[in-house]
């Protein structure tokens, strides 16, 4: 009885298992058949990305991860035997999926309750790589089981084998074996596979189960344990003798160093790469920095050469060392640098690194927070003070050594020049000098809250922590970053207003497709009157203050240092150490943030002296070269901002439109009598289809018209406009209050493709073309003729020449003179009339950007008079 019922319990659970085998097999072939496989995701393009500068120019590429890939046969024997033997040693003979080495790491995931095993076959690894995330679950997991078998049924052995060995990271911003050879040995397997030992075969081959663990550049000891484990697996899997492996082994790693392939943008453009690639991580451009390096793309940027070669030639070479406090290696003062366009909010350059302790994707102090010192004065109380109406540059600050706290808890910040500091200074010259406690007592007289809200405006941003510290904000306790810096001072330097800081306006796909482009996001922060006065008080700081460093030659410079102390009282142990610097400024065209300090300040890495002196002495450096041969440019906010809002002057006329094909972008320029006195806004109509117009502008709150832009300036780049749509701008010009004056000015155009020649006019609107105007010239008795217009006459309002009409009506009779023809008659008495003008209308281009339309008013309805 007992064996029958083990015997009913046998068979019953045998039948439970072959039921869930089967329908375990029944669902793999369905998920198989069911999942999507994109084969093409395994063949690359070997066209580069190009990146563009601002002036449409390539200013570098970056070579896609298929123009490395290399053919089965081209990879060395000993290499592929490497990788088979220690990544998947059943490769050859086995299938897509390793039963075992899926059943052990089950075990271990289970029984240690996470996913970190992996137990991949080749085909899985690749499948990751191509199609999944890094992210370690089982439904993942299946995932990859699932495509490793599609990946089987449509290529070989070799051919996969050769796209995993192609494609996996291998360290040191190392894609694939060819990179990982050349930047770890300098050895280009592509033309020289035989240089290439057993033992550098094992080392690469030995990366990618944990690429930074086994760097052999930056962990030796580490590196040579691994390749040893590869040598081993060879051996025992038959691809090599154990005496070759033996061998090998004894051979030393040694001192290895990065080398840089030809043409590679982190050797060529290192600075500027890093950022670009960490622009992608931090921006949402929707284009990241794996597709960066797939290649196929063009990127059009803001940037300027000429800034961004300055930027180098400080921060990278060794000319400028002495810009720097410290030591020149070893562990040195790290920094970064951002420039910025006022008017369009465009980055021009950047740095997030010196060239010492520069690695490739490494720590980007662009974007790194630290705390901004008195370079937050002008966008926190001083700011507030004056945009309140209440304060102005020659008002009087108290600066006497006081209490701000309780006596339970004082708070009494100090001067930097001790007791030899002005009790009561003007704003100006307390801005100008860094006085500490007039700051700390202003923003008493401001108010915390309303600083905080006035500087909220520029974009910066104040936890509940950095509420708490009170009056110690107005010497700069809130973390910042150099992005958060040059957008924050950019307000001052465009007038008021804040433009998106942004380094790409365009990106297009391999296809020719428009898959992002940059849409223009001003606005205004503060009024003119206030831009203006901040303007000039820190313009004191560079004159005469703690940022003369910062000056360049025939050029207005404002700007202002910032320091911060272990202590921000400067009553601490250590009163002399500083942690990091700031020089936050501008000139009439760029603003610029740079930051200095160690990253990890310690007793032996700290600041002293007067490091932001330096931070200025980086920002004139890098103006002066950047602007060497250029005219030298002013300021111009004008005397009096509080401009009448019924002018005498003409505030803006003359609106011109130039479509730049080298940027893809549409050029605006104005004219004012009244520039530095007013701003202009800028507004667009939304873009309408061939056949229809924009409805006119009816005034200053039309809602079918969106500003797009405001600055103190006569131009304006608009980027964002598609091919094949119709526009209507408008330019208004708004007083210090925000009052907008009158006239405004509008233009409508119509953009077609890029590759079409553009005329060369500079008009806006596209419409007819020139008015028939030659005069039917007879002389004596002959018939003259009429033109019905004139071929290379311009149409109204353009410059270039429209098309005339057909020719005109004949000629009256004269009455006496020669009989000759046209131009110039002989002696005889005058002409008569001439005959009637053509009436047909011409194809004019005068007022169109791109497209020949058809346009051309009537020629003349009569011609001109006979002529002697």
């Amino acid at each position: 009885m007992t064996k029958t019922i083990w015997r009913k319990l046998f068979l019953r659970s045998f039948l439970l298992i072959v039921a869930a085998i089967v329908l375990f097999v029944v669902v793999f072939v369905a998920a198989v058949e069911l999942t999507p496989f994109d084969a093409s995701k395994l063949t690359r393009t070997s066209q580069p990305t190009e990146v563009y500068d601002r002036n449409g120019n390539v200013y570098m590429t970056i070579a896609s991860q298929g123009a490395d890939d290399l053919s089965y046969n081209q990879i060395p024997a000993n290499l592929r035997n490497a990788v088979v033997a220690i990544e998947d040693h059943n490769y050859w003979d086995g299938s897509s999926i390793d039963i075992k080495g899926l059943l052990r790491s089950a075990f271990v995931d289970l029984w240690s309750g996470s996913y970190a095993q992996g137990g991949s076959t080749i085909q899985e690894q690749l499948a990751k790589i191509v199609y999944l995330t890094d992210k370690k679950t089982f439904s993942r997991k299946f995932q990859q089981i699932v495509l490793g078998v599609q990946i089987d049924r449509y290529f070989t052995k070799e051919e996969i084998l050769a796209m995993y060995l192609n494609r996996v990271f291998l360290g040191e911003n190392s894609v694939g074996v060819k990179q990982a050879a050349y930047h770890y040995f300098g050895i280009d397997i592509a033309k020289n596979p035989d240089q290439l030992t057993l033992a550098q075969a094992a080392l690469l081959a030995g990366l990618p189960q944990a690429p930074s663990a086994y760097d052999p550049i930056k962990h030796p000891q580490a590196a040579l344990k691994r390749r040893n484990e590869v040598l081993e697996a060879m051996a025992k899997y038959g691809y090599i003798t154990e005496a070759a492996a033996k061998e090998a082994e004894q051979q030393p790693i040694g001192k290895l160093t990065y080398h840089s392939e030809p043409g590679d943008p982190w050797d060529t453009h290192p600075l500027f790469t890093n950022f670009l690639f960490d622009y992608a991580d931090n921006s949402n451009i929707g284009v990241s920095t794996e597709e960066l390096l797939q290649g196929g793309l063009k990127i059009y940027t803001t940037l300027d050469p000429k800034v961004q070669s300055a930027i180098d030639q400080v921060f990278w070479s060794t000319n400028y060392n002495g810009d720097f406090p410290g030591p020149t290696s070893g562990t040195v003062v790290q920094g970064a640098a951002l420039f910025v366009d006022p008017t369009t909010g465009g980055i021009l350059g950047g740095a997030g690194s010196r060239k010492q302790g520069f690695t490739y994707r490494g720590y980007d102090r662009i974007y790194a927070k630290q705390q901004a010192g008195s370079s937050i004065k002008p966008i926190l109380e001083y700011g507030a003070a004056v945009d309140s109406g209440k304060w102005g540059p020659d008002s009087i600050l108290d600066n006497t050594p006081q209490n701000f706290g309780t006596s339970s808890n004082p708070y009494t910040p100090r001067n930097d020049d001790g007791a030899s500091a002005p009790a009561h200074p003007t704003m100006k010259y307390a801005l100008a000098t860094s006085q500490n406690v007039a700051a700390v007592w202003l923003l008493k007289q401001v108010g915390l809250d309303n600083a905080i809200s006035y500087a909220e405006r520029f974009g910066l941003t104040f936890t509940d922590a950095d509420r708490q510290n009170g009056l110690a904000n107005a010497l700069g306790t809130v973390a910042v970053s150099p992005m958060e810096m040059a957008a924050a001072y950019e307000v001052y330097a465009d007038g008021g207003v804040q433009e998106q800081v942004h380094l790409i306006n365009k990106v297009v796909n391999a296809a020719g497709e428009t898959i992002y482009s940059y849409q223009p996001a001003a606005k205004r922060v503060v009024s003119a009157q206030t831009a203006a006065t901040m303007t000039q008080m820190l313009e004191g700081v560079v004159q005469y203050g703690t940022g003369t460093n910062a000056q360049v030659p025939g050029w207005d410079v404002a700007g202002k240092t910032g320091t911060i102390q272990y202590d921000a009282t400067l009553n601490g142990a250590h009163q002399e150490w500083i942690k990091n610097a700031w020089f936050d400024g501008y000139t009439p065209n760029m603003v610029g943030s740079i930051y200095i300090a160690y990253d990890n300040p310690d007793a032996e890495h700290h600041l002293t002296g007067t490091p932001s002196a330096q931070c200025a002495k980086i920002f004139g450096d890098i103006a002066r070269l950047a602007t060497a041969g250029e005219t030298p440019q002013h300021f111009n906010f004008g005397g009096d901002t509080t401009t009448s809002t019924q002018p005498t002057q003409t505030p803006v006329s003359g609106l011109t439109l130039q479509w730049d094909a080298t940027i893809h972008a549409l050029e605006l320029a104005w004219t004012s009598t009244m520039q530095g006195q007013v701003n202009f806004i800028v507004k667009r109509s939304a873009g309408y289809p061939p056949g229809s117009t924009p409805p006119a502008p009816t005034g200053p709150n039309d809602p079918n018209y969106t500003v797009i832009g405001e600055t103190n300036q006569l131009t304006l780049t608009d980027g964002s406009v598609q091919p094949g749509m119709t526009y209507t701008y408008v330019v208004e010009a708004v007083d210090s209050s925000g009052n907008v004056l009158t006239p405004s000015v509008s233009k409508t155009v119509t953009l077609q493709n890029d590759t079409q020649t553009l005329p060369g006019q500079t008009e806006g609107a596209g419409g007819l073309g020139n008015t028939g105007n030659t005069v039917g010239n007879t002389t004596g008795n002959v018939s003259g003729t009429v033109g019905g217009g004139t071929v290379n006459s311009p149409g109204p309002g353009g410059t270039s020449p429209g098309i005339g009409g057909p020719t005109g009506g004949t000629g009256g009779t004269g009455t006496g003179g020669q009989p000759t023809t046209g131009g110039s008659g002989g002696t005889g008495d005058a002409g008569g009339a001439g005959g009637a003008g053509g009436t047909n209308q011409g194809t004019g281009t005068g007022n169109t950007i791109n497209p020949v339309t058809p346009g051309g008013n009537a020629g003349n309805t009569t011609g001109g008079p006979g002529q002697q």
